[in-house]
């Protein structure tokens, strides 16, 4: 099963040949149409809900005297976009960017805001493989445009893997490192307006994707953030969340969990154990779009991880 299937079934609205234009490639224009709706989900706390040309979600948080913005799109011309708005929004200086986890449609746009004056901070990890493993992700599909893509990623000026507490002005953000993910995973919270920013940590009723996550784990970081009720949650893909909809994703890893665990107690491995259980996962949880796509891929994975087999993201020393 190959990994550049997998990353597309989180980027099934991306066209995979409209990527940036490359040095040494040329590439066709990002898709067409806006990059984002925006949504204010506190006071001065905004969301940015990717279409095809994001290809994930965003958003940002105005302070006292700054603005701090979370993750940065698959296409710079997003990017651009979302810096666009920022200025219609506020003259406050951009001092922050910070990217929730590795994965090419959340960082490919940190560029667009270091050339406007931001700090990009990261998870301790992420230098080591904001380019292997995104290049790893593409596998055999990878063209000389996304390798160009990758090759461009800048990499942080910040890590971390604590927690950390930003301040703008009086404005306190609390970033908190999580590993579910991808093993180097961060979310951002802004306690006075009761926001919290989760990157690929929740996906909202739309099929995840597992290819560098661990679910037992995860699932328990989804507990974690679904236990500060009352919360908004901006979510790395699907429109913004409540508790009800973190709730629903463990369902959904729990189902697959479960699932995958009685087919191996059967007896069946590999792609039999894929067909026989995919279905039933999709059963379950019909109404999330693209499940039936990616359904395969979480089975696969499932049993890789409950084989001891996956293969996951290792830190650089």
């Amino acid at each position: 099963m190959r990994a550049f299937d997998r990353l597309t079934a989180a980027l099934a609205a991306l066209c995979v040949l409209a990527l940036p234009a490359a040095a040494q490639a040329p590439a066709p224009a990002p898709p067409a149409g806006p990059p984002f709706e925006l949504k204010q989900v506190g006071p001065g706390v905004y969301a940015a809900i990717g279409g095809p040309m994001a290809g994930s979600n965003a958003g940002f948080v105005v302070g006292d005297d700054g603005v701090l913005v979370v993750d940065s799109f698959f296409f710079p011309a997003a990017a651009q976009a979302l810096l666009a708005t920022i200025r219609q929004t506020t003259d406050k200086p951009i001092r922050y960017v910070v990217n929730t986890h590795y994965h090419i449609d959340h960082v490919s746009g940190d560029a667009v805001f270091k050339a406007a004056g931001a700090t990009i901070i990261a998870h301790r990890n992420v230098p080591g493989w904001i380019h292997s493993e995104n290049l790893h992700l593409f596998g055999a599909n990878l063209t000389p445009a996304i390798k160009t893509q990758i090759d461009q990623l800048i990499g942080p000026d910040r890590t971390i893997d604590k927690e950390t507490v930003i301040t703008l002005g009086k404005r306190r953000i609390e970033i908190r490192p999580m590993s579910g993910h991808t093993g180097g995973d961060l979310v951002v919270g802004v306690p006075d307006a009761h926001v919290i920013f989760t990157g690929d940590l929740v996906w909202n009723h739309t099929g995840p994707t597992t290819i560098d996550g661990r679910i037992g784990p995860w699932t328990n970081e989804v507990t974690q953030l679904e236990m500060l009720r009352n919360e908004v949650y901006v979510p790395g893909h699907g429109d913004v969340a409540k508790t009800k909809d973190l709730d629903d994703l463990r369902r959904l890893f729990a189902d697959l969990m479960r699932l995958t665990a009685e087919a191996r107690a059967s007896g069946l491995s590999g792609d039999a154990l894929v067909k026989a259980t995919a279905p039933k996962l999709v059963a379950l949880h019909a109404d999330w779009p693209r499940i039936a796509g990616n359904a395969p891929h979480l089975v696969a994975e499932m049993d890789q991880e409950l084989a001891g087999t996956k293969r996951v993201p290792v830190p650089v020393k």
